[in-house]
């Protein structure tokens, strides 16, 4: 059977996949067939992820980023420099068996199973171990700025194709969205590092909405992240104070050789 071309998908697509996976005690974890992790060559590397039915390549990547994306958890503290520094690249196979499994789940669903996956190379390969601790932290809120917000809810899919639609994807400094919740949103500006802080959505809006939002430190140095929000979306990070949940490293080591 000819094999399909990866897809692309963006970085910051990958922690909503997962947040509320909760792992049986008496289900055997998933795991890859075969996984390669290795350092990436010299340079300042692109974080890229890329899947195809049979493998996924995860590449560019630093040790907390992965730790991030297996647990689908931006709040992760503790641990040494080097993993922050150190980028690797992540090649792993599915296998016949879980491949079929994956083959006909949606996107969202699909993605769930391969970072549980990557959990457990995590694991099995650094060593890894750690806990969930909620801390009172700086937080933004984020909210309407001005009456109502300058995008509208996503409408149902119309079709099985739609359905299968990648709920966002980026392109360099442009996000579109297609069909996410809020939460989703919240999520992901806490990943701007010219944002800081956890993001927490009080917005109030239910359901999954669609938008776009074009902005990077990069093209835009002139203008804050704070201000694009505002004026493209008609949303406000806010600051305050709040319980957040952090996922605390443990122990972790440099991968075990292949």
């Amino acid at each position: 059977m000819k094999k399909l071309p990866f897809l692309w998908v963006a970085m910051f697509l990958l922690p909503w996949c997962s947040p509320s996976l909760v792992r049986a005690q008496t289900v055997p974890e998933p795991s890859f067939e075969v996984v390669s992790i290795r350092p990436s060559g010299p340079g300042d590397h692109s974080w890229s992820y890329r899947e195809s039915p049979d493998r996924v390549a995860l590449t560019g990547a630093n040790a907390w980023t992965l730790v991030a994306d297996a647990y689908g958890e931006d709040n992760v503290v503790g641990g040494p420099a080097w993993i922050k520094s150190e980028q690797y690249d992540v090649y792993a196979t599915f296998g016949v068996s879980a491949a079929a499994k994956l083959a006909p789940l949606l996107p969202k669903d699909r993605m769930n199973q391969i970072f549980l996956m990557l959990r457990t190379a995590m694991e099995q390969r650094f060593g890894l171990k750690v806990h969930h601790e909620t801390r009172e932290a700086s937080v933004y809120a984020l909210v309407l700025a001005k009456g109502r917000p300058k995008f509208g809810p996503a409408p149902p899919p119309a079709n099985d194709a739609e359905a299968r639609e990648v709920g966002a994807r980026y392109n360099e400094h442009l996000w579109t969205v297609n069909r996410e919740p809020m939460s989703f949103l919240a999520l992901q500006l806490s990943r701007i590092p010219d944002v800081g802080r956890n993001v927490i959505d009080q917005t109030g809006l239910k359901g999954d909405y669609r938008f776009n939002f074009d902005w990077s430190s990069k093209t835009d140095p002139d203008v804050s992240v704070f201000t694009a929000i505002k004026e493209q979306l008609g949303l406000s990070l806010e600051p305050t104070k709040g319980p957040v949940d952090f996922l605390v490293i443990d122990q972790i080591e440099r991968p075990s050789e292949n």
